[in-house]
């Protein structure tokens, strides 16, 4: 996947910043203990435009799982960290420009993307003191995620006709004929950033089997930060089936605008595991 050398040179200095707070956190740790966990984490996920230049039209259920560390520094508080693998996406819809051996056309185009990311999260995490074996915890941080793929299916149908000049000469378009369209893989590898940060949110309990041993359940809200998308072109539209135009003094016609997609994905997560 080829990336800008600004994107490798910040995400060698968030590995960088973030081995040093693990370091920290296994220091903090030594004085007053540590925990261990395994969870496993199914996710509702959407994909959230940040212009009105495609829609989200629908969710997607997808699947994660990770190692928890827990560095003790009192008993109440934490820095919560942790390796998170997971899938998240959701189902968009946009207009673009495509030109085949009939000329040129607008097509409408619905994508239902899957991303997997690799995740480092630095949390601090807020506990309550032992309550009948239960222990009740909120948490707030950062995530830092690696994706490692980015691929989707789509359906296209025509969405208007352009004349010689650029301009829309007849809308053809259908909603009933996009939902019936044949879908096609299409890997969307070139067309995501590979660093993705992101805010964190959650809360829980872990239920105390024996010792330091412990069921978790808990509920978490990740979404990205800014945009997931690079050198993605797409027309300007309003709620992805309306055009919008701008005049071109060189033709003298109101014609499209390309621009290029904003938006980011987020997820909710139920996650299931077994602290030690």
């Amino acid at each position: 996947m080829k990336q800008s050398n600004r994107f490798r040179n910040l995400l060698r200095t968030l590995l960088v910043s973030t081995g040093f707070l693990l370091f920290l956190s296994l220091n903090l740790a030594r004085g007053q203990g540590y925990h261990l966990g395994l969870q496993i984490k199914p996710n509702i996920s959407m994909a959230e435009p940040r212009e009105l230049s495609h829609a989200n039209i629908g969710a997607e259920t997808h699947f994660g799982y990770g190692f928890v560390f827990d560095a003790m520094f009192t008993e109440t508080y934490a820095i919560g960290t942790g390796v998170n693998v997971f899938y998240n996406g959701g189902v968009t819809q946009h207009l673009a420009m495509r030109e085949d051996q009939n000329g040129a056309f607008i097509e409408a185009v619905q994508l239902r993307q899957q991303q997997q990311y690799v995740e480092i999260p630095l949390t601090f995490k807020m506990r309550t003191n032992e309550i009948g074996y239960a222990t009740y915890f909120g948490q707030f941080g950062m995530g830092f995620g690696l994706n490692v793929r980015s691929e989707g299916t789509q359906k296209t149908t025509p969405f208007a006709v352009l004349d010689s000049l650029g301009g829309v000469s007849e809308l053809v378009f259908s909603s009933a004929l996009l939902e019936s369209a044949a879908s096609e893989q299409v890997s969307l590898a070139a067309r995501t950033r590979l660093f993705r940060p992101s805010l964190i949110i959650g809360f829980g309990v872990e239920r105390r089997l024996t010792g330091t041993t412990a069921l978790v359940f808990a509920v978490r809200y990740n979404v990205g930060l800014r945009s997931q998308y690079e050198d993605f072109s797409v027309l300007q539209s309003q709620s992805a089936e309306e055009l919008i135009y701008q005049y071109d003094a060189a033709s003298g016609q109101e014609l499209p605008v390309p621009v290029q997609m904003q938006g980011k994905t987020g997820q909710i997560e139920l996650c299931f595991g077994l602290m030690f």
